[in-house]
């Protein structure tokens, strides 16, 4: 599995907060009233935009160094797991009620990298064969006994 990590240029913005773009990928930007939200909306962008891309089949282009004299320059990383989708896809309301486990565990599991997802708006959406991977897998029902955490 490939990495995705970019150069994000921060710049303050004139009415508060932060704005982010990517210059390695145009149009990718990200907005956020601290820095560091800013920096998880710029992700959440790359991680997008690296979707769409993929899933279009278009090439997706390699990081380059950056630097900025108006901004900070940080670097970010794309989870791969939320960038390479192949094959049909479930809305993660349907993924959590095919495993059987809240909307908020679908969205644990797609950060975990357990499921492959991409958003398309306000809508994720995950792929169809993960879940059935993540649905026959071993798993311990429940949370993990005291003995079992102290082993």
């Amino acid at each position: 599995m490939e990495k995705y990590v970019y150069g994000a240029i921060i710049r303050p913005d004139e009415d508060g907060g932060f704005w982010a773009e990517i210059p390695d990928l145009p149009g990718c930007y990200g907005q956020g009233e601290t820095f560091s939200e800013t920096i998880d909306s710029i992700i959440d962008g790359l991680e997008t935009q690296l979707a769409y891309m993929a899933e279009d089949g278009l090439d997706i282009p390699p990081m380059s160094k950056i630097t900025a004299e108006d901004g900070e320059v940080v670097y970010v990383y794309a989870n791969p797991a939320t960038v390479e989708i192949a094959g049909p896809v479930m809305s993660a309301a349907e993924a959590a009620r095919v495993l059987g486990v809240t909307p908020g565990r679908v969205s644990q599991l797609i950060r975990a990298g357990k499921l492959r997802a991409h958003r398309k708006g306000a809508t994720t959406f995950v792929e169809v064969a993960s879940v059935e991977d993540y649905a026959g897998s071993p798993r311990r029902a429940g949370r993990p006994s005291r003995e079992y955490i102290e082993a």
